[in-house]
């Protein structure tokens, strides 16, 4: 693992699956909805104006699911954490995959099926994103 890698090292989750939420004593000051809302906007504003590609939610999602969740992530695995097809995430891993955000490796353990691995350009983008978020949270 890089140096760059270090900074989305993926952490151990509980078996649900989900990330853990943040311990309260980091977690920051309670928005009203309006600041909420916001706040978003202001960070999806940064996001459109900036030279990097605009993602969908769901690519978004993935996206910080392989980078921040414990894997192998695969297809099928992701479709179930999101909750949506397989079909959908196969669409958002050629499109992750053409801007060299994720790549594909072959799983060892079950020659039908991939992982989605982390690269250095997925890395930059996602630091870049939380540069752009804490910029915004001031």
């Amino acid at each position: 693992m890089s140096a760059t890698e270090t900074l989305f090292a993926p952490r151990l989750v509980a078996s649900t699956d989900r990330p853990r939420p943040i311990e309260p004593a980091a977690r920051p000051e309670k928005l009203s909805r309006k600041e909420s809302l916001a706040f978003w906007h202001r960070v999806t504003l940064q996001t459109v104006r900036s030279d990097a590609p605009d993602l969908s939610a769901r690519q978004l999602a993935m996206l910080m699911s392989i980078y921040l969740e414990s894997g192998p992530h695969t297809v099928r695995s992701l479709a179930k954490h999101l909750n949506v097809t397989k079909a959908a995430i196969s669409r958002a891993t050629d499109s992750l995959s053409k801007l060299g955000y994720i790549e594909r490796k072959p799983d060892h353990r079950d020659k039908r099926s991939v992982i989605l691995a982390r690269t250095s350009a997925g890395i930059h983008f996602l630091s870049e994103f939380a540069d752009v978020i804490q910029s915004e949270r001031g």
